[in-house]
Protein backbone atom coordinates (compact mmCIF):
# COMPACT_ATOMS: atom_id res chain seq x y z
CA UNK A 1 0.00 0.00 0.00
CA UNK A 2 1.13 3.53 -0.41
CA UNK A 3 1.75 5.66 2.58
CA UNK A 4 0.06 8.81 3.19
CA UNK A 5 2.60 10.77 2.01
CA UNK A 6 2.58 8.67 -1.51
CA UNK A 7 -0.90 9.17 -2.19
CA UNK A 8 -1.10 12.77 -1.61
CA UNK A 9 2.09 13.22 -3.78
CA UNK A 10 0.97 11.27 -6.32
CA UNK A 11 -2.53 13.38 -6.51
CA UNK A 12 -0.69 16.27 -5.97
CA UNK A 13 1.58 15.62 -9.30
CA UNK A 14 0.18 13.44 -11.29
CA UNK A 15 1.03 14.23 -15.05
CA UNK A 16 1.14 13.05 -18.62
CA UNK A 17 4.35 11.90 -19.80
CA UNK A 18 6.60 12.05 -23.17
CA UNK A 19 9.99 13.04 -23.75
CA UNK A 20 12.59 13.34 -21.74
CA UNK A 21 11.08 10.35 -19.70
CA UNK A 22 10.80 7.96 -21.95
CA UNK A 23 7.49 6.15 -21.80
CA UNK A 24 8.61 2.93 -22.89
CA UNK A 25 11.22 2.44 -19.86
CA UNK A 26 8.57 2.82 -17.97
CA UNK A 27 6.48 0.57 -18.92
CA UNK A 28 9.04 -2.12 -18.91
CA UNK A 29 10.14 -1.07 -15.52
CA UNK A 30 8.06 -2.00 -12.63
CA UNK A 31 6.12 0.50 -10.88
CA UNK A 32 7.83 0.46 -6.94
CA UNK A 33 5.08 0.68 -4.50
CA UNK A 34 6.02 1.12 -0.41
CA UNK A 35 4.31 -0.29 2.93
CA UNK A 36 5.50 1.50 5.86
CA UNK A 37 5.65 -0.58 9.58
CA UNK A 38 6.97 0.38 12.76
CA UNK A 39 10.29 -0.84 11.72
CA UNK A 40 10.08 1.01 8.56
CA UNK A 41 9.71 -0.02 4.98
CA UNK A 42 8.55 -3.66 5.06
CA UNK A 43 7.86 -4.08 1.88
CA UNK A 44 8.32 -3.17 -1.23
CA UNK A 45 5.91 -4.80 -3.93
CA UNK A 46 7.35 -4.37 -7.57
CA UNK A 47 4.54 -5.02 -10.23
CA UNK A 48 5.65 -5.84 -14.06
CA UNK A 49 8.73 -7.47 -15.02
CA UNK A 50 10.93 -9.07 -12.42
CA UNK A 51 14.66 -8.43 -12.70
CA UNK A 52 16.16 -11.78 -12.00
CA UNK A 53 18.78 -11.26 -9.02
CA UNK A 54 21.12 -14.16 -10.43
CA UNK A 55 22.11 -11.84 -12.73
CA UNK A 56 24.76 -9.52 -11.73
CA UNK A 57 26.99 -8.72 -14.51
CA UNK A 58 30.36 -7.71 -15.33
CA UNK A 59 31.58 -4.94 -12.90
CA UNK A 60 34.65 -3.67 -10.93
CA UNK A 61 36.41 -5.99 -8.59
CA UNK A 62 39.17 -5.54 -6.15
CA UNK A 63 41.49 -7.53 -7.28
CA UNK A 64 41.04 -6.34 -11.04
CA UNK A 65 41.57 -2.99 -9.92
CA UNK A 66 44.27 -3.27 -7.69
CA UNK A 67 45.88 -5.18 -10.70
CA UNK A 68 45.49 -2.02 -13.28
CA UNK A 69 46.45 0.42 -10.79
CA UNK A 70 49.88 -1.96 -9.75
CA UNK A 71 50.57 -1.10 -12.96
CA UNK A 72 50.71 2.56 -13.05
CA UNK A 73 52.42 2.73 -9.74
CA UNK A 74 53.14 6.37 -9.97
CA UNK A 75 49.52 7.34 -9.67
CA UNK A 76 48.37 7.49 -6.15
CA UNK A 77 45.59 5.53 -5.20
CA UNK A 78 42.52 5.25 -2.15
CA UNK A 79 40.16 1.94 -1.33
CA UNK A 80 36.16 2.18 -1.81
CA UNK A 81 36.17 1.25 2.00
CA UNK A 82 33.26 -0.61 1.88
CA UNK A 83 33.61 -2.92 -1.23
CA UNK A 84 37.50 -3.03 -1.80
CA UNK A 85 37.98 -1.47 -4.74
CA UNK A 86 41.01 0.43 -5.44
CA UNK A 87 40.95 3.44 -6.94
CA UNK A 88 42.92 6.02 -8.69
CA UNK A 89 42.59 9.50 -6.86
CA UNK A 90 42.66 11.37 -10.22
CA UNK A 91 39.28 10.90 -11.86
CA UNK A 92 38.03 11.66 -15.36
CA UNK A 93 35.03 13.74 -14.95
CA UNK A 94 32.63 13.34 -18.04
CA UNK A 95 30.19 16.20 -17.51
CA UNK A 96 31.47 18.19 -21.15
CA UNK A 97 32.09 15.37 -23.28
CA UNK A 98 30.15 13.34 -26.50
CA UNK A 99 30.71 11.41 -28.52
CA UNK A 100 30.77 13.33 -31.36
CA UNK A 101 34.18 15.25 -30.39
CA UNK A 102 37.34 13.10 -31.20
CA UNK A 103 39.30 14.82 -29.05
CA UNK A 104 37.59 13.94 -25.61
CA UNK A 105 37.67 10.42 -26.99
CA UNK A 106 41.51 10.71 -27.47
CA UNK A 107 41.71 12.41 -23.71
CA UNK A 108 39.78 9.76 -22.17
CA UNK A 109 41.78 7.24 -23.59
CA UNK A 110 45.08 8.74 -22.80
CA UNK A 111 43.65 9.22 -19.05
CA UNK A 112 43.00 4.99 -19.11
CA UNK A 113 46.64 4.51 -20.65
CA UNK A 114 47.99 6.87 -17.89
CA UNK A 115 46.75 5.02 -15.29
CA UNK A 116 42.78 6.78 -14.26
CA UNK A 117 40.42 3.83 -14.07
CA UNK A 118 37.56 5.93 -12.14
CA UNK A 119 34.78 7.86 -14.62
CA UNK A 120 32.24 9.80 -13.03
CA UNK A 121 29.13 11.15 -15.46
CA UNK A 122 25.79 11.61 -15.30
CA UNK A 123 22.59 11.18 -17.10
CA UNK A 124 21.56 14.31 -17.50
CA UNK A 125 24.91 15.36 -18.89
CA UNK A 126 24.48 16.27 -22.21
CA UNK A 127 20.97 14.60 -22.08
CA UNK A 128 23.16 11.30 -21.94
CA UNK A 129 25.58 12.10 -24.72
CA UNK A 130 28.17 11.72 -21.84
CA UNK A 131 26.72 8.62 -20.98
CA UNK A 132 27.01 7.34 -24.80
CA UNK A 133 30.32 8.44 -25.30
CA UNK A 134 31.76 6.99 -22.36
CA UNK A 135 30.10 3.61 -23.30
CA UNK A 136 31.20 3.78 -26.81
CA UNK A 137 35.13 4.93 -25.79
CA UNK A 138 35.06 1.48 -22.96
CA UNK A 139 33.96 -0.40 -25.82
CA UNK A 140 36.69 0.02 -27.96
CA UNK A 141 39.23 0.21 -24.89
CA UNK A 142 37.65 -3.12 -23.85
CA UNK A 143 38.24 -4.21 -27.25
CA UNK A 144 41.63 -3.85 -27.60
CA UNK A 145 42.26 -5.21 -23.80
CA UNK A 146 43.89 -1.67 -22.98
CA UNK A 147 41.42 -2.02 -19.81
CA UNK A 148 38.96 -4.32 -18.58
CA UNK A 149 35.61 -3.94 -17.38
CA UNK A 150 36.58 -5.46 -13.96
CA UNK A 151 38.96 -2.64 -13.84
CA UNK A 152 37.56 0.38 -14.21
CA UNK A 153 35.04 1.98 -11.52
CA UNK A 154 32.02 3.85 -13.11
CA UNK A 155 29.79 6.18 -11.62
CA UNK A 156 26.66 7.73 -12.54
CA UNK A 157 24.03 10.12 -10.61
CA UNK A 158 20.59 11.23 -11.30
CA UNK A 159 17.59 13.84 -10.23
CA UNK A 160 17.84 16.44 -12.52
CA UNK A 161 15.33 16.41 -14.85
CA UNK A 162 16.11 18.64 -18.13
CA UNK A 163 13.50 18.57 -21.07
CA UNK A 164 15.60 18.62 -24.77
CA UNK A 165 13.21 22.40 -25.67
CA UNK A 166 12.79 25.59 -23.48
CA UNK A 167 9.34 25.14 -22.70
CA UNK A 168 8.47 21.76 -20.19
CA UNK A 169 5.74 19.48 -20.91
CA UNK A 170 3.32 18.82 -18.63
CA UNK A 171 3.73 14.92 -19.43
CA UNK A 172 6.75 14.38 -18.47
CA UNK A 173 6.00 13.75 -15.39
CA UNK A 174 3.56 11.07 -15.40
CA UNK A 175 4.77 8.16 -13.44
CA UNK A 176 6.76 10.71 -11.26
CA UNK A 177 4.77 10.86 -8.24
CA UNK A 178 6.89 13.36 -6.61
CA UNK A 179 9.21 15.70 -8.01
CA UNK A 180 10.16 19.54 -7.62
CA UNK A 181 9.46 22.14 -9.88
CA UNK A 182 12.67 24.65 -10.21
CA UNK A 183 11.71 26.35 -12.76
CA UNK A 184 9.37 26.52 -15.87
CA UNK A 185 12.27 24.48 -17.43
CA UNK A 186 13.90 22.11 -15.00
CA UNK A 187 12.70 19.73 -12.94
CA UNK A 188 14.30 17.29 -9.77
CA UNK A 189 12.75 13.93 -8.77
CA UNK A 190 14.51 11.09 -6.61
CA UNK A 191 11.43 9.36 -6.89
CA UNK A 192 12.04 5.50 -7.00
CA UNK A 193 10.32 5.57 -10.38
CA UNK A 194 12.25 7.71 -11.66
CA UNK A 195 15.32 6.27 -10.98
CA UNK A 196 14.61 3.20 -11.91
CA UNK A 197 14.16 4.18 -15.33
CA UNK A 198 17.19 6.41 -15.60
CA UNK A 199 19.62 3.34 -13.92
CA UNK A 200 17.90 1.33 -16.84
CA UNK A 201 18.74 4.30 -19.42
CA UNK A 202 22.21 4.78 -18.11
CA UNK A 203 22.87 0.99 -18.23
CA UNK A 204 21.99 1.20 -21.96
CA UNK A 205 23.90 4.01 -23.03
CA UNK A 206 26.84 2.91 -21.00
CA UNK A 207 26.63 -0.88 -22.52
CA UNK A 208 26.88 -2.25 -19.27
CA UNK A 209 25.11 -4.77 -16.74
CA UNK A 210 25.98 -2.59 -14.02
CA UNK A 211 27.01 0.67 -12.32
CA UNK A 212 29.52 0.73 -9.86
CA UNK A 213 28.29 3.33 -7.92
CA UNK A 214 24.87 5.32 -8.28
CA UNK A 215 24.39 8.44 -6.77
CA UNK A 216 21.41 11.12 -6.17
CA UNK A 217 22.49 14.53 -8.20
CA UNK A 218 22.26 17.45 -6.01
CA UNK A 219 19.44 16.43 -4.00
CA UNK A 220 18.85 19.68 -2.31
CA UNK A 221 17.63 21.65 -5.55
CA UNK A 222 14.36 20.13 -4.46
CA UNK A 223 13.96 22.94 -1.52
CA UNK A 224 13.77 25.25 -4.19
CA UNK A 225 10.56 23.91 -5.44
CA UNK A 226 8.49 26.67 -6.98
CA UNK A 227 5.06 25.02 -7.31
CA UNK A 228 3.93 23.32 -3.64
CA UNK A 229 2.49 25.65 -1.38
CA UNK A 230 5.31 26.29 1.50
CA UNK A 231 7.64 24.56 -0.58
CA UNK A 232 9.60 21.59 -0.27
CA UNK A 233 10.65 20.86 3.66
CA UNK A 234 13.84 19.56 4.48
CA UNK A 235 12.21 17.15 6.54
CA UNK A 236 9.86 15.93 3.48
CA UNK A 237 13.59 15.54 1.43
CA UNK A 238 15.27 13.83 4.30
CA UNK A 239 12.40 11.09 4.05
CA UNK A 240 12.48 10.81 -0.14
CA UNK A 241 16.27 10.64 0.39
CA UNK A 242 15.74 7.59 2.76
CA UNK A 243 12.59 5.94 0.96
CA UNK A 244 15.23 6.40 -2.36
CA UNK A 245 17.84 4.66 -0.78
CA UNK A 246 15.55 1.89 0.47
CA UNK A 247 14.55 1.25 -3.72
CA UNK A 248 18.49 1.41 -4.21
CA UNK A 249 18.98 -1.30 -1.80
CA UNK A 250 16.86 -3.33 -4.11
CA UNK A 251 18.73 -2.43 -7.16
CA UNK A 252 22.14 -3.37 -5.39
CA UNK A 253 20.04 -6.58 -4.28
CA UNK A 254 19.46 -7.10 -8.15
CA UNK A 255 22.76 -6.51 -9.25
CA UNK A 256 22.59 -3.23 -11.44
CA UNK A 257 24.59 -1.02 -8.94
CA UNK A 258 26.86 -1.71 -6.85
CA UNK A 259 26.47 0.95 -4.16
CA UNK A 260 25.17 4.38 -3.90
CA UNK A 261 25.68 8.18 -2.70
CA UNK A 262 24.79 11.84 -2.95
CA UNK A 263 26.55 14.39 -5.01
CA UNK A 264 25.73 17.44 -3.45
CA UNK A 265 26.71 21.13 -3.75
CA UNK A 266 25.73 21.63 0.30
CA UNK A 267 26.19 18.51 2.00
CA UNK A 268 29.40 20.00 3.03
CA UNK A 269 28.36 23.85 4.17
CA UNK A 270 26.78 23.64 7.71
CA UNK A 271 25.91 27.18 7.44
CA UNK A 272 24.01 27.38 3.77
CA UNK A 273 19.91 26.77 3.94
CA UNK A 274 20.12 24.05 1.45
CA UNK A 275 22.59 22.55 3.29
CA UNK A 276 21.84 18.69 4.00
CA UNK A 277 23.21 16.75 7.24
CA UNK A 278 25.29 13.69 6.45
CA UNK A 279 24.58 12.69 9.98
CA UNK A 280 20.86 13.21 9.73
CA UNK A 281 20.59 11.20 6.56
CA UNK A 282 22.56 8.74 8.57
CA UNK A 283 19.92 8.50 10.98
CA UNK A 284 16.79 8.15 8.85
CA UNK A 285 18.11 4.22 8.69
CA UNK A 286 16.67 3.79 12.01
CA UNK A 287 13.15 4.47 10.61
CA UNK A 288 13.33 3.31 6.81
CA UNK A 289 15.66 0.71 7.24
CA UNK A 290 18.05 1.08 4.38
CA UNK A 291 21.74 -0.80 4.65
CA UNK A 292 24.35 1.04 5.73
CA UNK A 293 27.06 -1.01 3.74
CA UNK A 294 25.63 0.34 0.29
CA UNK A 295 26.08 3.96 1.21
CA UNK A 296 29.03 3.92 0.19
CA UNK A 297 30.12 7.67 -1.57
CA UNK A 298 30.09 11.24 -1.40
CA UNK A 299 30.94 13.52 -3.57
CA UNK A 300 31.15 17.48 -3.16
CA UNK A 301 32.74 20.49 -4.24
CA UNK A 302 37.14 20.94 -3.37
CA UNK A 303 39.02 23.56 -4.58
CA UNK A 304 41.38 26.18 -3.26
CA UNK A 305 39.02 28.57 -2.72
CA UNK A 306 36.76 26.11 -1.61
CA UNK A 307 37.53 23.94 1.66
CA UNK A 308 34.70 23.80 3.49
CA UNK A 309 34.46 19.76 2.47
CA UNK A 310 38.26 19.52 4.73
CA UNK A 311 37.73 22.22 7.25
CA UNK A 312 36.64 21.82 10.64
CA UNK A 313 34.23 24.23 12.18
CA UNK A 314 35.56 24.70 15.71
CA UNK A 315 33.56 21.28 17.38
CA UNK A 316 32.08 20.61 14.05
CA UNK A 317 33.66 18.11 12.16
CA UNK A 318 34.00 18.61 8.22
CA UNK A 319 31.99 16.53 5.97
CA UNK A 320 35.24 14.66 4.75
CA UNK A 321 36.43 13.99 8.12
CA UNK A 322 32.37 12.81 8.89
CA UNK A 323 32.44 10.41 5.80
CA UNK A 324 35.66 8.78 6.87
CA UNK A 325 34.22 7.83 10.65
CA UNK A 326 31.30 6.16 8.59
CA UNK A 327 33.56 4.63 5.80
CA UNK A 328 31.98 6.21 3.41
CA UNK A 329 34.23 7.82 0.18
CA UNK A 330 34.69 11.03 -0.75
CA UNK A 331 34.73 11.96 -4.18
CA UNK A 332 35.21 15.87 -5.15
CA UNK A 333 34.72 17.90 -8.43
CA UNK A 334 34.80 21.31 -9.45
CA UNK A 335 39.13 21.32 -8.51
CA UNK A 336 39.59 24.13 -11.37
CA UNK A 337 36.08 26.65 -11.17
CA UNK A 338 35.58 27.96 -7.46
CA UNK A 339 33.32 30.34 -6.53
CA UNK A 340 35.41 32.84 -4.24
CA UNK A 341 33.46 36.15 -2.84
CA UNK A 342 30.53 35.37 -4.65
CA UNK A 343 32.46 35.40 -8.09
CA UNK A 344 33.12 32.53 -9.93
CA UNK A 345 36.71 31.93 -10.64
CA UNK A 346 38.14 29.89 -13.20
CA UNK A 347 41.75 28.57 -11.87
CA UNK A 348 43.81 28.57 -15.10
CA UNK A 349 46.62 30.37 -16.38
CA UNK A 350 47.32 29.54 -20.08
CA UNK A 351 49.07 31.26 -22.17
CA UNK A 352 51.02 33.52 -19.29
CA UNK A 353 54.38 33.93 -20.85
CA UNK A 354 52.76 36.11 -23.81
CA UNK A 355 50.04 37.86 -21.15
CA UNK A 356 52.04 41.22 -21.01
CA UNK A 357 52.23 41.79 -24.47
CA UNK A 358 48.38 40.78 -25.41
CA UNK A 359 47.26 43.40 -22.75
CA UNK A 360 48.81 45.93 -24.50
CA UNK A 361 48.01 45.47 -27.79
CA UNK A 362 43.91 44.60 -26.29
CA UNK A 363 43.93 47.85 -24.58
CA UNK A 364 45.07 49.31 -28.11
CA UNK A 365 42.31 47.64 -29.61
CA UNK A 366 39.71 48.93 -27.23
CA UNK A 367 40.40 52.79 -27.32
CA UNK A 368 39.74 52.72 -31.30
CA UNK A 369 36.51 50.23 -30.54
CA UNK A 370 35.00 52.90 -28.03
CA UNK A 371 36.50 56.27 -30.10
CA UNK A 372 34.79 54.32 -32.82
CA UNK A 373 31.71 53.77 -31.36
CA UNK A 374 31.25 56.91 -29.16
CA UNK A 375 31.89 58.87 -33.56
CA UNK A 376 28.45 57.14 -34.49
CA UNK A 377 26.87 57.88 -31.31
CA UNK A 378 27.54 61.54 -32.30
CA UNK A 379 26.69 61.05 -35.66
CA UNK A 380 23.27 60.05 -35.23
CA UNK A 381 21.91 62.63 -32.81
CA UNK A 382 22.84 64.88 -36.59
CA UNK A 383 20.70 62.28 -38.37
CA UNK A 384 17.52 61.96 -36.82
CA UNK A 385 15.26 64.35 -35.30
CA UNK A 386 13.64 62.72 -32.08
CA UNK A 387 16.44 63.46 -29.15
CA UNK A 388 14.71 60.85 -26.82
CA UNK A 389 15.99 58.02 -29.42
CA UNK A 390 18.95 59.28 -30.16
CA UNK A 391 19.70 59.22 -26.49
CA UNK A 392 19.35 55.11 -26.41
CA UNK A 393 22.16 55.35 -28.20
CA UNK A 394 25.02 56.08 -25.31
CA UNK A 395 26.73 53.15 -24.96
CA UNK A 396 30.10 53.57 -25.16
CA UNK A 397 29.82 55.87 -22.44
CA UNK A 398 28.06 53.38 -20.46
CA UNK A 399 30.38 50.69 -21.07
CA UNK A 400 33.54 52.79 -20.92
CA UNK A 401 33.17 54.31 -17.51
CA UNK A 402 32.34 50.33 -15.92
CA UNK A 403 35.62 48.58 -17.85
CA UNK A 404 36.75 48.51 -14.38
CA UNK A 405 34.04 46.82 -12.62
CA UNK A 406 33.45 44.63 -15.24
CA UNK A 407 36.98 43.23 -15.42
CA UNK A 408 37.19 42.73 -11.80
CA UNK A 409 34.58 39.21 -12.46
CA UNK A 410 35.00 37.86 -16.13
CA UNK A 411 32.14 35.21 -15.82
CA UNK A 412 29.48 37.94 -15.03
CA UNK A 413 30.70 40.66 -17.19
CA UNK A 414 30.38 37.82 -20.18
CA UNK A 415 26.67 37.34 -18.83
CA UNK A 416 26.25 40.96 -18.82
CA UNK A 417 27.50 42.01 -22.42
CA UNK A 418 25.78 38.71 -24.15
CA UNK A 419 22.45 38.70 -22.33
CA UNK A 420 21.61 42.38 -21.54
CA UNK A 421 23.88 44.89 -23.36
CA UNK A 422 23.63 43.04 -26.77
CA UNK A 423 20.06 42.36 -27.05
CA UNK A 424 19.29 46.00 -25.61
CA UNK A 425 21.29 47.11 -27.99
CA UNK A 426 19.42 45.25 -30.90
CA UNK A 427 16.05 46.14 -29.29
CA UNK A 428 16.93 49.66 -29.64
CA UNK A 429 18.27 49.42 -33.44
CA UNK A 430 15.09 47.62 -34.50
CA UNK A 431 13.04 50.94 -32.42
CA UNK A 432 15.65 53.07 -34.56
CA UNK A 433 14.50 50.92 -38.11
CA UNK A 434 10.76 51.00 -37.59
CA UNK A 435 10.71 54.74 -36.49
CA UNK A 436 12.28 55.03 -39.66
CA UNK A 437 10.63 52.97 -42.11
CA UNK A 438 7.78 54.57 -40.74
CA UNK A 439 8.44 57.87 -41.98
CA UNK A 440 8.23 57.72 -45.89
CA UNK A 441 9.35 61.24 -46.85
CA UNK A 442 12.19 60.84 -44.50
CA UNK A 443 15.63 61.47 -46.28
CA UNK A 444 18.84 59.82 -45.73
CA UNK A 445 16.77 56.76 -44.84
CA UNK A 446 19.93 54.82 -46.25
CA UNK A 447 22.18 56.53 -44.56
CA UNK A 448 20.62 55.43 -41.20
CA UNK A 449 19.98 52.04 -42.19
CA UNK A 450 23.55 52.17 -43.31
CA UNK A 451 24.50 53.28 -39.48
CA UNK A 452 22.39 50.70 -38.25
CA UNK A 453 24.22 48.01 -39.68
CA UNK A 454 27.33 49.50 -39.30
CA UNK A 455 26.81 50.38 -35.16
CA UNK A 456 25.49 47.03 -34.55
CA UNK A 457 28.69 45.23 -36.59
CA UNK A 458 30.70 48.12 -33.74
CA UNK A 459 28.87 46.90 -30.88
CA UNK A 460 29.29 43.33 -31.07
CA UNK A 461 32.76 43.72 -31.81
CA UNK A 462 33.38 45.52 -29.04
CA UNK A 463 32.08 43.56 -26.53
CA UNK A 464 33.90 40.86 -27.46
CA UNK A 465 36.76 42.92 -27.11
CA UNK A 466 35.73 43.91 -23.83
CA UNK A 467 35.12 40.36 -22.62
CA UNK A 468 38.67 39.72 -24.04
CA UNK A 469 40.17 42.00 -21.67
CA UNK A 470 38.10 40.42 -18.08
CA UNK A 471 39.32 37.64 -19.22
CA UNK A 472 43.09 38.92 -19.32
CA UNK A 473 42.70 40.63 -15.82
CA UNK A 474 41.39 37.34 -14.64
CA UNK A 475 44.35 35.85 -16.03
CA UNK A 476 46.61 37.99 -14.61
CA UNK A 477 45.17 37.41 -10.56
CA UNK A 478 45.57 33.52 -11.40
CA UNK A 479 49.36 33.96 -12.68
CA UNK A 480 49.53 36.63 -9.06
CA UNK A 481 48.00 33.66 -7.35
CA UNK A 482 50.44 30.82 -9.07
CA UNK A 483 53.04 32.47 -8.36
CA UNK A 484 52.50 33.53 -4.77
CA UNK A 485 51.20 29.80 -4.26
CA UNK A 486 54.86 28.32 -5.98
CA UNK A 487 56.70 30.87 -3.24
CA UNK A 488 54.97 29.45 -0.08
CA UNK A 489 55.31 25.72 -1.50
CA UNK A 490 58.16 24.53 -2.89
CA UNK A 491 56.68 20.91 -3.59
CA UNK A 492 53.69 22.42 -6.60
CA UNK A 493 54.28 20.55 -9.92
CA UNK A 494 56.06 24.16 -11.78
CA UNK A 495 56.98 24.79 -15.52
CA UNK A 496 59.69 25.90 -14.68
CA UNK A 497 63.11 25.07 -12.12
CA UNK A 498 64.95 21.80 -11.45
CA UNK A 499 61.86 20.01 -11.34
CA UNK A 500 59.87 21.41 -13.55
CA UNK A 501 57.29 19.25 -15.47
CA UNK A 502 57.77 19.77 -19.52
CA UNK A 503 54.84 21.10 -21.62
CA UNK A 504 52.24 22.39 -18.49
CA UNK A 505 49.54 24.36 -19.75
CA UNK A 506 48.40 25.51 -16.74
CA UNK A 507 50.13 25.57 -14.05
CA UNK A 508 47.70 26.92 -11.53
CA UNK A 509 45.12 24.37 -12.84
CA UNK A 510 48.19 21.34 -11.44
CA UNK A 511 48.20 22.95 -8.32
CA UNK A 512 45.06 22.94 -7.82
CA UNK A 513 44.48 19.44 -8.76
CA UNK A 514 47.47 18.46 -6.73
CA UNK A 515 46.25 20.13 -3.77
CA UNK A 516 42.88 18.44 -3.58
CA UNK A 517 44.35 14.81 -4.42
CA UNK A 518 46.78 15.85 -1.46
CA UNK A 519 44.22 15.59 1.29
CA UNK A 520 44.28 12.00 2.91
CA UNK A 521 40.36 11.87 3.33
CA UNK A 522 39.76 12.98 -0.19
CA UNK A 523 39.58 9.43 -2.22
CA UNK A 524 39.35 10.78 -5.95
CA UNK A 525 39.31 13.77 -7.40
CA UNK A 526 37.15 14.31 -10.68
CA UNK A 527 38.72 16.01 -13.27
CA UNK A 528 37.38 17.24 -16.47
CA UNK A 529 39.83 16.55 -18.73
CA UNK A 530 38.59 16.70 -22.41
CA UNK A 531 41.71 17.19 -24.41
CA UNK A 532 44.98 15.37 -23.77
CA UNK A 533 46.76 18.13 -22.82
CA UNK A 534 44.58 18.65 -19.85
CA UNK A 535 45.12 15.01 -19.14
CA UNK A 536 48.85 15.31 -18.92
CA UNK A 537 48.45 18.63 -16.42
CA UNK A 538 46.40 16.10 -14.31
CA UNK A 539 48.21 13.10 -14.17
CA UNK A 540 51.57 15.33 -13.64
CA UNK A 541 49.46 16.54 -10.69
CA UNK A 542 48.77 13.47 -9.25
CA UNK A 543 51.70 11.89 -9.17
CA UNK A 544 53.35 14.93 -7.34
CA UNK A 545 50.44 14.99 -4.71
CA UNK A 546 52.14 12.87 -2.86
CA UNK A 547 55.36 15.38 -2.21
CA UNK A 548 52.60 17.34 -0.23
CA UNK A 549 52.45 16.98 3.79
CA UNK A 550 49.71 17.97 6.30
CA UNK A 551 52.31 21.26 6.83
CA UNK A 552 52.20 22.22 3.02
CA UNK A 553 48.39 22.19 2.79
CA UNK A 554 47.94 24.09 6.05
CA UNK A 555 50.85 26.32 4.20
CA UNK A 556 48.92 26.72 1.08
CA UNK A 557 45.35 27.52 3.34
CA UNK A 558 46.98 30.27 4.86
CA UNK A 559 47.74 32.26 1.67
CA UNK A 560 46.65 35.83 1.45
CA UNK A 561 45.13 35.60 -1.53
CA UNK A 562 42.88 32.70 -0.60
CA UNK A 563 42.17 33.83 2.53
CA UNK A 564 38.35 34.65 3.73
CA UNK A 565 36.58 32.86 0.86
CA UNK A 566 35.54 29.83 2.25
CA UNK A 567 31.39 29.62 2.58
CA UNK A 568 30.08 31.03 5.73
Amino acid sequence: MLSSFSVHATQRYQRPLSRTLSSVAFRQESLWRQGRTETGIANSVRIGIQISRSVHGVAATSDATAAFMSKHPALPTATLPKRGLVLSKLGFGAYRVNPSQSVHRAALVKAVQAGVNVIDTSSHFGHGASEKFIGETLEGLFKQDAIKREQVVVVSKAGFILPPTTEFPAQELENVPSYAAISATSYHSIHPNYLKAQISQSLDRLKMDKLDIFMLNNPERMLGDRMLPGGFSKSRLYKEIAEAFAFLDTEVEAGRIGGYGICSNALHIPTTEDHLSLKTILKTRQDFGWKLENFVAVQAPLNLFERDLVTDVESTKSLAEEAKENDIFVFTNRPLNAIAAGQIVTLENKGQHNRQENSVKLLETLDLGFSSLANMELDIKDMIEEESLAMKFVWSEVLSENLARLSSNYFAAKHFLEREVLPAIDRDLKILEDSTNDQPDMEDKDAIFTWIQRYRREAQMLTKDIGLFCQLDSDKRNDELNLVLGLICREFVSDVGEDKVDNIGSPLSTKSIQYCIAHENVGCTLVGMRTPDYVHDAVAAAEASRRLTKRDLSLIEQCPLLLNTTSE
